[in-house]
């Protein structure tokens, strides 16, 4: 392990080297599932927009709460398994109601999936979560996935949840597939640094300064003025502009009728390459799992010990926040999980998040995501779910897989 001191503030920044054999070829094209269709052949490359076998948009972050798309088999009734669903949504079977779309979202790209659930004593699920493989103009692969967490005591959480999603993952991605920062940090000022005290653990290192370059933005264009590829200190900037823009959607559906209470949410997300950029605010989590015993959380609440009351949200008064940004280098194989509180409400620790998604998160991570779900459910379900499991290191097809799939044109 080799420590590096960077920032004015001297924050160190803690770098593990990965294991022998275990290094991945972030530049091999990404293969993923196409969430339209299905096909298993997809390929996501650098500039890469449309999946050549249905036309979807493979540039678009995924939050499961799309309509059902015309080449996907009808969802069975959840009390009969009948598959005839009338358009009131009743079972025409039985006659039960099916659930509400946004009750049980669920995304699984292979590469990354997530699934979010309104668990058992809500009414509605109040979080929501986006997620979508991406390319930089390296040909480095990056997965984004972004979650939040309405507050409940707040008007339309469910909203506001769906509105810092939506907004963040599209920054996220626009700015990766850009190759620069720049476009972003034209519309939003850069705010002035907050001092935050360093809480260091094995593997990362909080970090409320992002550095740039000398020009004032981190790798913003090549001596040609052309976009080059971004760095871990762009991804640590965009993230920043990203936890913006989701501010300013969630502020923008505050109404008069609100009654000083406008709609808010938390707000966590991870962007996994080579190296983890994690951003927070509030009290959802992310998590590094792996089987050594070096699994931990990565960020830490915006709350006080043993309490829900979270003292940093987003929304019309919230008073800009800004987030906290973290980095670091997994040294080996693992899965990074962002998720709600109504998962680690449950199972906290995270040697225990990894005792019930390893192995089978490392090369299946939808499958990991319904246990960790299925578990908060068993234990009393008493706020919504979500969990997105991200395998590391981002994965390559195998070798003489086809690399036809996706294009720029449908």
């Amino acid at each position: 392990m080799t420590v590096e001191t960077t920032g004015a503030a001297g924050a160190a920044v803690i770098t593990m080297t990965a294991e022998a054999g275990q290094e991945a070829d972030h530049q091999m094209p990404l293969q993923l599932t196409c969430p339209n269709c299905g096909a298993t052949d997809l390929v996501m490359e650098q500039g890469a927009r449309f999946c050549e076998a249905c036309g979807y948009g493979v540039d678009e972050p995924v939050t499961g709460e799309e309509e059902p798309s015309e080449f996907q088999d009808p969802k069975p009734c959840v009390s009969c398994g009948g598959t005839e669903i009338d358009a009131e949504g009743y079972c025409t079977d039985c006659g039960d109601l099916q659930p509400r779309r946004r009750d049980r979202m669920e995304v699984n790209l292979g590469v990354v999936a997530g699934i979010s659930d309104r668990g058992l004593r809500h009414h509605r699920n109040e979080d929501s979560m986006a997620l979508r493989p991406a390319v930089g103009l390296d040909g480095r692969n990056l997965v984004v996935a972004v979650v939040c967490d309405g507050v409940s005591t707040s008007e339309r959480p469910d909203e506001a949840s769906a509105a810092a999603v939506a907004a963040a993952a599209k920054l996220l991605l626009t700015a990766i597939a850009a190759g620069t920062p720049e476009p972003v940090a034209e519309r939003v000022p850069e705010p002035a640094p907050a001092h935050v005290d360093p809480v260091e653990t094995a593997v990362m290192q909080l970090q409320p300064e992002i550095e740039t370059e000398p020009d004032g933005v981190a790798g913003a264009a090549g001596a040609a003025g052309a976009p080059v590829a971004i760095g871990p200190a762009d991804l640590g900037l965009i993230s920043r502009h990203a936890v913006a823009d989701a501010d300013r959607a969630v502020s923008d559906l505050a109404r008069d009728a609100d009654h000083g209470n406008p709609p808010a949410c938390t707000y966590v997300s991870a962007i996994v390459g080579e190296e983890v950029t994690v951003a927070w605010l509030g009290d959802s989590r992310a998590y590094w799992l792996d089987e050594r015993g070096t699994s931990r959380a990565l960020t830490r609440d915006d709350a006080a010990e043993g309490s829900h009351a979270i003292e940093a949200w987003l929304g019309a008064d919230s008073g800009a926040p800004e987030p906290h940004l973290a980095r670091f280098t997994p040294d080996g194989p693992g899965v990074v999980l962002v998720c709600s509180d109504g998962l680690w409400n449950y199972v906290e620790k995270a040697a225990d998040l990894a005792a019930l998604a390893l192995p089978a998160a490392l090369t299946d991570p939808f499958d990991a995501a319904a246990r960790l779900v299925r578990k908060a459910l068993d234990s009393g379900g008493h706020d919504n779910i979500t969990a997105v499991l991200v395998p590391y290191p981002v994965q390559a097809p195998a070798e003489g897989a086809g690399q036809t799939g996706a294009s720029q044109q449908p």
